[in-house]
C-alpha cells in the first residue's frame, strides 16, 4: 500500500491523478489476468482506463458473489485466481480454495488464500469473502490507518467488544491493535465473554479505548450505570457495525459522563465487509476516511430516495475475492475529496448518516408508502427517558410496532402516547407503542446472543 502520510498530504487532484493510475494498473495487471468473471467480460467490452470507462461497466450485486445450491464454488468466480495453478485442487466447495496447500508447492505468497470472512448477513444472506496473504496485510495496515484517524495511539489499553465471528468488524480491530502494538483485550463481544466480564475487564485493565457496536456500548454503559462501576480512564468509545447516527453519539457522551469519564469522546466507524478495511471518521460527522489506494467509491442515485445515493465499491488491490462496481445497499449523502475541515488530512470522505437501503419498507400496503426506518435511530436515541426499543413489522399489510422499555415504568403510558405522536409526525405512517420490560428486550435484542442486536425485526422473529 501506499505511504499513508504522503496520501494524507495530497491534493484532491493529485488523490484522482493517483487513483487513476492505481486502477488502470490493478485492471491490467491483476483483474483482467486472473479475475474469472470480470475477465470473461471485459474481452467484449475491453478494460476499463479510467472512472468514465468503469462507469460505463455494469454493477456487480451481493447475489452474484453468493455459493448456489447446484453449485456450491461459483462465489470463486469473483475470486482471483493464483497465478500457479498447481495449488488449486478441484472440488471442495466452500472451502476447496483452502486445499493443495503441502510443502515443496511454488505459491507466491501474497496472492495465497488465508482466511475467509462473511459480511454480517443483516438481509439474511451470509456472503462469504476470500482473504488473501496480502490481504490480511493489509488488514493491519488499514487498521494501523484507522487507529491513527481516531486518534488511539500504542499507549492506549484497548478492549475490542465487537463479536467474535468471520467477520470484518471483529478482526479489523484485531489486526490493527496487532499492528499497533498496544495492549489489546479481545473479548469476542457480549456472545463470547459475556457483559459481566467485559466490564469486569475494563475496570481492571483500567482500558482507555472500547470497540464496539453501538447498541451493545449503550448496553454495556447502562449497566455499569445501574451497578455503579466507575471508568475514569475511558476517553474513546469506538462503535460501528450497526448505524449510529449523530443524536446516539451525544447520548453515549451522556453515559460515558455517568460512568466517570468527563472527557471521554465517541466516534464512528464505517465497516464495509466487501472493501477489506473500515473506514474512520476523525470527528463525529466529518465524513468516514477511506483510502484511495485501497477503494474507488461512487454514489448511485436511488429512485424514491431524496438526498442521499447508494455507495458503489470498486476494490483497487483486493487479491483474494474482488468485486468492480458492487452495490453496497449502504446510503450515503455525498463524497468528497477536499481536505477535512477537522484533522486537515486530504483523505477522500463517505459524508453523511450511512443507512441501509434494506431499511425502506412500504407499510400499509398499496394506499401506504415507503418509510425510512432507519430514520428511527436518530429520532429514537433522542429520547432520554428511552431505555430500549425494537421495532417490531406486523401483520399484511404491514404495520409498525415500537416495543419500548422506558426509564420510569409509572410513567410508561404517558411517555407512549408521547413517543407516538412524535413518530408518527416524523415518519409519517400511524403506528403503535407497546411498553415492554427492560429485562424482555435486551433478551429479545440478542446482546449477547447475535453478532448484532436485532433492531428492526420481523413479528415473526419476536415470539410474540
Amino acid at each position: 500500500m501506499e505511504n499513508f502520510a504522503k496520501l494524507c498530504r495530497m491534493t484532491p487532484e493529485q488523490i484522482k491523478q493517483f487513483q487513476a493510475q492505481q486502477m488502470q494498473d490493478f485492471f491490467a495487471g491483476e483483474v483482467a489476468v486472473r479475475h474469472p468473471f470480470y475477465r470473461d467480460s471485459w474481452r467484449e467490452t475491453g478494460v476499463p482506463r479510467s472512472a468514465a470507462d468503469l462507469q460505463k461497466q455494469p454493477f456487480t450485486v451481493k447475489s452474484d458473489l453468493l455459493s448456489q445450491p447446484d453449485n456450491l464454488e461459483s462465489y470463486r468466480r469473483y475470486v482471483l485466481e493464483v497465478p500457479e495453478q498447481s495449488v488449486s485442487s478441484k472440488g471442495g466447495g466452500l472451502f476447496g480454495l483452502f486445499k493443495g496447500k503441502s510443502a515443496g508447492e511454488i505459491v507466491p505468497k501474497k496472492y495465497a488464500t488465508n482466511q475467509l470472512l462473511f459480511s454480517a448477513g443483516r438481509t439474511g444472506k451470509i456472503t462469504p469473502y476470500v482473504y488473501s496473504v496480502a490481504d490480511i496485510e493489509n488488514l493491519g495496515d488499514t487498521g494501523l490507518r484507522m487507529m491513527e484517524i481516531l486518534g488511539i495511539t500504542r499507549d492506549d489499553t484497548i478492549v475490542n467488544a465487537m463479536s467474535y465471528a468471520p467477520n470484518l468488524s471483529f478482526w479489523q480491530v484485531y489486526y490493527g491493535g496487532l499492528k499497533l502494538g498496544s495492549t489489546v483485550l479481545q473479548s469476542g463481544g457480549g456472545r463470547i465473554l459475556g457483559t459481566e466480564k467485559i466490564l469486569t475487564a475494563m475496570e481492571n485493565m483500567e482500558a482507555s479505548t472500547l470497540f464496539t457496536t453501538p447498541g451493545y456500548a449503550e448496553f454495556l454503559l447502562q449497566t455499569a450505570v445501574h451497578f455503579n462501576l466507575k471508568f475514569p480512564n475511558l476517553n474513546k468509545l469506538i462503535v460501528g457495525y450497526g448505524p449510529v447516527p449523530l443524536a446516539q453519539v451525544k447520548r453515549l457522551e451522556v453515559l460515558l459522563r455517568m460512568v466517570g469519564s468527563p472527557d471521554g469522546q465517541v466516534k464512528r466507524v464505517y465497516f464495509l465487509n466487501e472493501a477489506k478495511s473500515a473506514w474512520a471518521e476523525c470527528s463525529p460527522g466529518s465524513g468516514y476516511h477511506f483510502y484511495p489506494d485501497h477503494a474507488f467509491l461512487e454514489l448511485d442515485a436511488v429512485p424514491g430516495v431524496e438526498g442521499r445515493g447508494e455507495l458503489i465499491l470498486t476494490n483497487l488491490n483486493a487479491l483474494g475475492s474482488c468485486v468492480v462496481r458492487f452495490r453496497t445497499g449502504d446510503l450515503a449523502e455525498s463524497i468528497t475529496y477536499e481536505p477535512c475541515p477537522v484533522c486537515q488530512r486530504s483523505l477522500p470522505r463517505v459524508l453523511g448518516e450511512i443507512e441501509r437501503l434494506d431499511d425502506y419498507k412500504n407499510l400499509g400496503g398499496e394506499q401506504g408508502r415507503t418509510v425510512n426506518l432507519s430514520s428511527l435511530y436518530s429520532v429514537l436515541a433522542a429520547e432520554p427517558n428511552l431505555l430500549l426499543w425494537q421495532a417490531v413489522l406486523h401483520g399484511e399489510p404491514a404495520q409498525l410496532r415500537i416495543d419500548a422499555a422506558f426509564l420510569d415504568k409509572n410513567q410508561a403510558a404517558e411517555l407512549s402516547g408521547s413517543l407516538q405522536a412524535k413518530l408518527q409526525a416524523a415518519l409519517g405512517v400511524t403506528l403503535t407503542i407497546k411498553p415492554t420490560s427492560y429485562k424482555e428486550l435486551a433478551d429479545r435484542l440478542g446482546f449477547e446472543k447475535y453478532p448484532i442486536e436485532q433492531r428492526i425485526v420481523a413479528h415473526s422473529s419476536t415470539g410474540s
